[in-house]
């Protein structure tokens, strides 16, 4: 399996040799869970099914084709604080980066659409979506910053049961509206 610059980039950034990562799974309004391991997210970043290795649509072979989008779920910095001190609020602030992740997962099936036929002029409303989450509880500068990164998928299941690409561009638009795709 061929493997692009960005996703050996992306295995450096997310992976160790024993850890999962929880992927969300969105069909028709529904969000299941299960964790995949390195190996899994390896697979499942090159468009391909984590478990059956099935592929996803037509690959694009392009180094700087997407593989996944970023949408980050931030706070103020005062918040990590907040929670480091007081384990209820603690609880608390977790239980709200849960549901707001859950709402922002239900908006980007319902607002985002796939794209596919030539220059991707054919629009199709998408019925399943990935995506996996990353928890932070520090910024890179180790300060406390309790953030989640919102990996989505590229590869998205169409209405007409066919993967295609995920239409980056309206993505983009809700991202520069609101910060994170459609969040």
């Amino acid at each position: 399996m061929h493997h692009s610059p960005g996703v050996e980039a992306l295995e450096a950034y997310s992976a160790t040799s024993d850890s999962t990562v929880p992927r969300f799974v969105v069909e028709n309004g529904v969000i299941t869970s299960d964790e995949l391991t390195a190996g899994g997210l390896r697979v499942w970043l090159t468009g391909h099914d984590p478990v059956t290795g099935e592929e996803r649509g037509y690959q694009r072979l392009s180094p700087d084709a997407d593989l996944l989008l970023d949408g980050t779920i931030n706070h103020p910095k005062s918040y990590s604080i907040a929670a480091l001190l007081h384990p209820e609020l603690a609880a608390e602030f977790d239980a709200l980066q849960d549901r707001l992740r859950g709402r922002i997962l239900l908006t980007w099936q319902t607002e985002l659409n796939a794209r596919r036929g030539h220059g991707g002029l054919i629009r199709e409303a998408i019925t399943r979506l990935e995506v996996v989450e990353l928890q932070h509880r520090r910024s890179r500068a180790l300060d406390p910053h309790i953030h989640r990164h919102l990996w989505l998928n590229i590869k998205v299941l169409g209405a007409d049961g066919k993967w295609s690409n995920l239409d980056s561009r309206v993505a983009s638009r809700g991202q520069d509206e609101r910060g994170s795709p459609c969040a």
